[in-house]
């Protein structure tokens, strides 16, 4: 991706700051981690501290809270309730959880229902987020209408 802010944008040698191109690059990043991530969702990240699927929604979050300035009070409303359906589920319904096993001992072992639950939860956040980012201009730019990317490419 071409690197689209302004070292001298004419007013007296001041750098600029292009927010477009800084937010296009944190979506690519946000979603390109999101997907790495979704390879091994269920894997617990060391260098993170967290589960894989925890840090996948983390991530949409960031990347819904990227674009929400442009929202109407209606989207915020309902992804507000999505995101507290994903809250809820991690909460009440982890994929992961403690149980014994059979000398006792405590054992982190995976639930695939939970898992299919919370799953289905963060696609459809997912594409609920990619879908604003279309209409407001935050994609990929339309191959019909290239002026509705935030950044030229």
């Amino acid at each position: 991706m071409e690197n689209n802010n302004i070292s001298n944008n004419g007013a007296g040698g001041q750098a600029g700051f292009n927010q477009a191109y800084y937010q296009q690059t944190r979506l690519n990043e946000i979603f390109t981690r999101i997907d790495r991530f979704f390879t091994v969702p269920l894997m617990y990240n060391r260098d993170m501290g967290s589960y894989n699927y925890n840090i996948i929604a983390n991530d949409l979050v960031s990347a819904y809270k990227t674009i929400s300035a442009k929202l109407t009070k209606e989207e915020k409303k309902i992804m507000n309730k999505k995101s507290e359906m994903i809250d809820d589920t991690l909460f009440n319904n982890p994929p992961r959880k403690k149980m014994l096993d059979y000398l006792n001992k405590e054992r982190f072992c995976n639930c695939p229902d939970a898992w299919r639950i919370l799953k289905k939860l963060l696609l459809d956040y997912r594409d609920a987020v990619e879908t604003l980012m279309e209409k407001y201009g935050f994609g990929n730019p339309s191959k019909k209408d290239p002026t509705k990317s935030s950044i030229d490419f």
